[in-house]
């Protein structure tokens, strides 16, 4: 075998789930019971408090479900496991944390707010930066872009491995003046 395709085939390995995660993958993302579903993403939210409305982690497994998930609504049953493997293949190493915070009626923010999302992996180690953030407007139901924002939706994505082998991994949010509005301490072993 020339060790091109050799290598080739490495990556592919690489980038597909182990059969089982797929299986389970497809297996919880195509069924039909709401309840199961349902419960399922439950186990995924993380506990809020103050200003913090909701919060949830999504790893590569849940996102995986939630990926076969919408090919299953959309009635793609053939969405199989090497498709999977691709969907999934921007997202190996990272998990992705959701949190929507409640704003103070009086607000006069025109955009989104630039809170910040961070995991601080102990008093001695340096905190975790997102890869990837956005902050989207939560507005009341009705109302859009020209009223008043009533909070702020922010989706941050971070690698794995500096807070699964971080002492105190802690997910903190920071307000537009860098104060904490709010933390919770992260453990992934919790999590598929």
């Amino acid at each position: 075998m020339p060790i091109r395709t050799a290598l080739g085939l490495v990556l592919l390995l690489m980038l597909q789930p182990p059969a089982d995660t797929a299986r389970d993958a497809l297996n919880l993302g195509r069924t039909h019971d709401d309840a199961l579903f349902d419960s399922f993403n439950r186990g995924y939210g993380l506990s809020v408090s103050g200003t913090i409305e909701s919060a949830e982690i999504i790893t590569e497994f849940r996102r995986a479900v939630l990926v076969v998930r919408e090919h299953a609504t959309q009635g793609d049953y053939v969405f199989d496991a090497q498709d999977l493997a691709g969907a999934m293949a921007p997202y190996k190493g990272l998990v992705t944390f959701i949190v929507q915070a409640r704003l103070h009626p009086l607000n006069t923010f025109v955009k989104a707010p630039p809170y910040e999302l961070y995991v601080s992996t102990g008093p001695s180690t340096d905190p975790v930066a997102a890869r990837s953030m956005k902050r989207d407007p939560v507005y009341p139901v009705g109302a859009g872009p020209g009223s008043s924002m009533i909070g702020v939706r922010i989706e941050a994505s971070f690698p794995i491995a500096p807070i699964a082998g971080a002492a105190k991994p802690t997910l903190i949010l920071t307000d537009e003046h860098a104060e904490i509005l709010w933390q919770t301490r992260l453990d992934l072993s919790r999590y598929r």
